[in-house]
């Protein structure tokens, strides 16, 4: 049990030096360019084991590890579980002959599980990250000599920032109507804020740089349905069979907007909430499903699709975006647990995954998909004495196109995530 909470002090440590490094460089806070448009790049993240299969887990459940994808699997829950993720993604961009980097740090989701009636009836309390708004550009103009007054072209590098992102806290429960099929229902609370940031730098020292944040709060209120239906002995003794699918209804966001400006090193507010009026986002309908099949107790393959109608998202001022559109993403990916067979060598010690991914996106810019192709591999470590453990999954992908001047990325990423399982609330009866 020690060596186990040595294990995840270690991996926090080595999140926390990374971070430090990537803020010496000055790219702590940059991210992927397309962030920028809409609400943000969706974030997918809702399973420790399912995302190291490229996977949201909607087909699958795990009595020591505990999932945000599906309300109704919630309800084959044994263990009291609460579980954290930490997340690093690095980006490299490619547009004609320039070429940049960033890396972004990311937490969550972090969730909490709790069986009401062992495998009858479970709730969770989670805090899930649904869109990501963070991204850096910098890019370098010339004014011509008769746009300024200085008598010869001046330069000026215009840089934009954003950072934020939509939110879930969600409180749900999952009941198991027989032994094969289980429902679940789970209302929430959508908030968060975008916030855009425009400097302008001159080189001529009787021009004043220009400071601009435009901020945007949202809030609203969801529903969320599941069902998971699990089968076994379908084509050998020892199989097991899952579907599940889920849906999320469309949120009706309530938001509001100030604007910003740097004044003498203070920070002035030029366009109240006042000026801008209240505004009404929408965030649009998720709908997922899965199918998952174990030949035996130790592997399994599991597939699925995700959809969201972002083709009828509309902004701030009610309007529909033009470069929105529905996003589909599909999974296929496997799991080996070594560690339930036992061995001799450290290796059976393990959980092994690994799958591909492919997701339409949901933008389309002068008539280009931004689809991402992403491979997935990760390995779980159980603890010996109890039933937590740590996974530590690893992706690498491509998302965008050069084509028309845009922007082509590689992604790497590393998520590092704790599990802690306990049976609690029961009374141990001595013999």
């Amino acid at each position: 049990m020690v060596r186990f909470y040595t294990a995840i002090s270690v991996s926090l440590l080595l999140l926390a030096g990374i971070g430090q490094q990537a803020d010496a460089n000055d790219i702590w806070s940059g991210g992927s360019p397309y962030a920028h448009f809409g609400l943000g790049l969706p974030h997918d993240f809702n399973a420790t084991y399912a995302d190291g299969m490229g996977l949201s887990g909607v087909a699958m459940h795990d009595n020591r590890i505990p999932s945000v994808a599906n309300p109704a699997a919630w309800s084959r829950a044994y263990f009291s579980n609460i579980s954290g993720a930490f997340e690093i993604n690095s980006y490299d961009a490619r547009f004609g002959e320039g070429q940049n980097s960033t890396t972004r740090f990311q937490t969550g989701p972090f969730q909490m599980v709790l069986p009401v009636s062992r495998e009858r009836i479970g709730v969770s309390l989670s805090f899930t990250p649904l869109t990501s708004s963070r991204y850096a550009t910098n890019n370098e103009y010339v004014l011509s000599e008769s746009q300024n007054n200085t008598g010869e072209e001046m330069r000026y590098g215009l840089e934009n920032r954003g950072d934020g992102g939509i939110n879930r806290i969600e409180l749900g429960v999952g009941i198991r109507l027989t032994n094969a099929l289980s429902v679940g229902y789970a209302p929430s609370l959508l908030l968060g804020s975008v916030n855009r940031n425009q400097n302008v730098f001159f080189d001529d020292l009787d021009y004043r740089p220009v400071y601009l944040t435009e901020t945007t709060h949202h809030y609203g209120f969801g529903n969320r349905f599941g069902l998971y239906y699990s089968s076994q002995g379908l084509f050998r003794s020892r199989d097991r069979a899952t579907f599940g699918a889920t849906v999320s209804l469309p949120v009706n966001l309530t938001s509001e907007r100030s604007l910003e400006s740097r004044i003498n090193s203070r920070d002035v507010t030029i366009r109240p909430t006042s000026y801008y009026g209240d505004g009404q986002a929408t965030f649009p309908l998720e709908a997922g499903a899965g199918f998952s099949y174990n030949f035996n107790p130790y592997l399994l393959v599991g597939a699925d699709v995700l959809f969201q109608n972002w083709s009828e998202y509309t902004n701030f001022e009610g309007h529909s975006e033009v470069f929105l559109k529905d996003r589909m993403k599909v999974g296929l990916g496997t799991q080996y647990l070594a560690a339930r067979r036992g061995g001799a060598t450290i290796f059976s010690r393990f959980i092994y995954r690994m799958g591909v991914s492919y997701d339409t996106g949901s933008l389309q810019l002068d008539g280009n998909d931004i689809e991402t192709l992403t491979l997935h591999a990760g390995f779980g470590i159980p603890s010996s004495g109890t039933n937590s453990s740590i996974d530590i999954n690893a992706e690498y992908g491509f998302r965008g196109t050069e084509a028309s001047g845009l922007i082509s990325e590689r992604i790497f990423a590393v998520t590092v995530s704790f599990n802690l399982s306990e049976i609690m609330f029961f009374q141990r009866r001595l013999q």
